[in-house]
């Protein structure tokens, strides 16, 4: 079949399939392409996040190896939890490894890994157990010393007494040398130093040298006894320090020779895993890129054939339709224009291009037959618009004979309307003036009576405000005269305190005189005793100035006191002619009081009276203001009378003009 033979869609699918095939088998390439990509990008993912795991591992292997050595230096369990929850992590790591790697070799290297913190673990077993003896052979140790210090403590309490020199040096120098022995000690423990050991042992051989020739020398029985227990105890203490320094080796040669090495072990394994995750990382990088690179290159060469293939095809479809249509169009232009004899052209043809020259065809046809009826048509119109013209002209009398008359008449009624609306309106208007102004005034006086009500409020307040001020003051007064009674009480208790002090202060002032003449009696006896009594005779002498300071001040309590007597007396007989004022006060304001009760009464009586009148005036001001209401109703219906009557006017002479042109346009109809 040829070109021209096809229809036209099946011209434009073919012109569209050459295209699509290439782009599905560029979108075919193009998937190919990000699949593979996909797959190299996880398997970069999985490397990327085996690597974190061999950082981590590192990490872990650090920390196994840093508490280990914590734990070896001081003990601390703290640390050695740590420890363990270290190498569990890294055992967790390593199986997720394991489990995401497809590596035989990575896999190998993470169960050497795995296998290797298992021995790490035993080994750390057994520096737990060496450092639990080094804690035995610490605490053997601290005993050892407390036991050396308090031999040197029992064998300084036997010399105690003793006034010798040389005694009194040499065991000077014993715990001098014993301080050093400790000393030395501890400054090992705390630092661990390397020559710390051969310290330790010269200041026990120089402390060993000091109590041989304490022994040598003539020194007390007692004191040579207890010297015995002082060499034991340093003999023992000694012997244990030598036990921990071992027990200590020990731990050191294990942490060194054992532990320290298998962590370097297990970190070259690790760095070998990076290693080789960093090989095959970079491996799928490069294959990424290169499949990107290619899928660009034949995307972009495939993308441009089809390009190429789409224009050459819509061109040449283009041409094959473009010239019949135009053709075709031409005639149809022709046909409109009124030329009926025109020959359609491809009406012959069985593509879409045949199927409108066919329809064109009908439609020449159809417009000749449709010129035909419509003449016919237009002799039927003519004959009938003249007979509905005189039928027209007939049904215009007769309305405008019966509807003129009715809209007389309303135009009439709506105008007497209107004028009686008006007058309505004037009435309600001068009817809501008279209540406006009505209402002012009653508002006005209602307004005054308010006035007069809340100033009687006020004066009820303010005399219901004064009654309570002055009951106030009459229990103010009361409570005054309780309280100077209680002063009064208070006061005389004061006076009687005062004049027990006074008998307080005569007792030392014979105390005193008794006191001088004691010392006057040592002075006299110390005088007799001569050059022995000296010193008794300054004690003497003070004393007796004591003797005299003491009377002196207990005179000056004595005139303080009788002053304090006189003011009391004094103060007693002012207060009693307080509470008499205040007595008189409590009084007058209760008379106060009762007058001001009085006027509260007649007060409130007003107030009632002037309220009752308030609530009149406020009625009248609210029945006028109803009548000011209904007025202004009747205004505003009165209005809406006038309005409607005016409107009903309005159209009425709207409805007659209307009338009177519709009857004019079915006349001139």
């Amino acid at each position: 079949m040829s070109l021209p033979q096809l229809r036209l869609s099946a011209r434009i699918y073919s012109g569209f399939a050459v295209p699509l095939v290439f782009a599905v088998a560029l979108a075919a390439f193009g998937s190919y392409g990000l699949l593979t990509i996909e797959s190299s990008v996880e398997r970069m993912s999985a490397l990327s996040a085996n690597t974190m795991r061999s950082l981590q591992i590192s990490k872990e292997l650090e920390v196994m190896r840093r508490t280990a050595l914590q734990y070896k230096v001081d003990g601390n369990d703290a640390a050695l939890s740590e420890g363990v929850a270290a190498a569990e992590r890294a055992v967790g790591l390593l199986d997720a490894a394991a489990a995401a790697t497809r590596s035989a070799e990575r896999q190998a290297l993470y169960g050497e890994i795995k296998t290797g913190i298992g021995v790490y673990e035993a080994l750390r077993e057994r520096l737990i157990a060496a450092g639990r003896e080094i804690a035995v052979e610490r605490s053997k140790l601290f005993a050892g010393g407390d036991a050396l210090s308090a031999a040197a403590a029992k064998m300084v309490d036997a010399a105690r007494g003793n006034d010798s020199l040389p005694l009194a040096l040499a065991l000077s120098d014993l715990e001098k040398n014993i301080q050093a022995v400790r000393v030395a000690n501890w400054r090992f423990l705390a630092t661990h130093d390397p020559k710390g050991p051969a310290v330790f042992k010269a200041a026990v051989a120089k402390t060993d040298e000091t109590i041989e020739l304490m022994q040598q020398s003539d020194l007390p029985l007692d004191v040579l006894t207890a010297l015995d227990p002082v060499r034991l105890a340093l003999s023992n203490y000694s012997a244990g320090f030598q036990l921990l320094v071992s027990a200590l080796a020990r731990g050191d040669a294990l942490f060194t020779s054992e532990m320290a090495p298998k962590i370097e072990q297990l970190q070259a394994r690790t760095a070998a895993a990076e290693a080789s995750l960093q090989s095959d990382f970079a491996a799928a990088r490069d294959l990424s890129e290169k499949t990107i690179t290619s899928t660009e290159s034949i995307q972009q060469i495939m993308a441009a054939v089809a390009l190429a293939l789409g224009v050459l095809m819509a061109w040449l479809i283009g041409r094959a339709i473009a010239g019949p249509i135009r053709r075709t169009t031409g005639v149809l232009m022709e046909i409109a224009q009124g030329n009926k004899d025109v020959e359609i052209p491809y009406v012959h043809r069985r593509d879409e291009v045949g199927d409108n020259a066919r329809a064109a065809q009908a439609f020449k046809e159809s417009l000749i037959r449709i010129e035909r009826v419509e003449a016919e048509q237009r002799e039927a119109d003519a004959r009938a618009a003249a007979e509905r013209t005189a039928t027209m002209q007939r049904l215009a009398g007769d309305f405008e004979g019966a509807v003129g008359a009715i809209v007389e008449t309303v135009s009439t009624a709506s105008t007497e309307l209107e004028a009686a609306a008006g007058t309505l309106t004037r009435t309600a208007e001068t009817t809501q003036s008279l209540s406006t102004a009505v209402a002012a005034a009653s508002g006005q006086a209602s307004a005054n009576v308010q006035s007069v009500a809340s100033a009687t409020d006020e004066m009820t307040s303010s005399v219901q405000e004064i009654s309570r001020q002055v009951q106030e003051s009459s229990r103010i007064a009361a409570e005054a005269v309780r309280q100077a009674e209680r002063t009064d009480s208070r006061i005389t208790e004061l006076s009687q305190a005062a004049q027990r002090i006074g008998d307080v202060v005569k007792l030392i002032t014979a105390i005193a005189e008794q006191t001088n003449l004691l010392a006057l009696n040592a002075t006299i006896e110390a005088a007799r005793a001569g050059e022995a009594g000296k010193g008794f005779a300054v004690v003497a002498q003070e004393v007796k100035a004591l003797a005299a300071q003491t009377a002196k001040a207990t005179g000056d309590i004595a005139v303080q006191i009788n002053g304090m007597q006189a003011a009391t007396q004094e103060s007693v007989g002012a207060i009693k002619e307080i509470g008499g004022t205040i007595g008189r006060i409590a009084d007058i304001a209760s008379a106060i009081a009762a007058a001001v009760e009085q006027q509260g009464a007649a007060t409130a009586e007003i107030a009632r009276n002037v309220q009752q009148a308030a609530r009149g005036t406020d009625e009248v001001a609210r029945n006028i203001g109803d009548v000011e209401q209904g007025a202004g109703e009747t205004g505003s219906a009165s209005a809406q009378v006038l309005s409607a009557a005016q409107s009903l006017a309005g159209e009425s002479a709207r409805l007659k003009t209307e009338v009177a042109r519709f009857v004019a346009t079915v006349r001139a109809a």
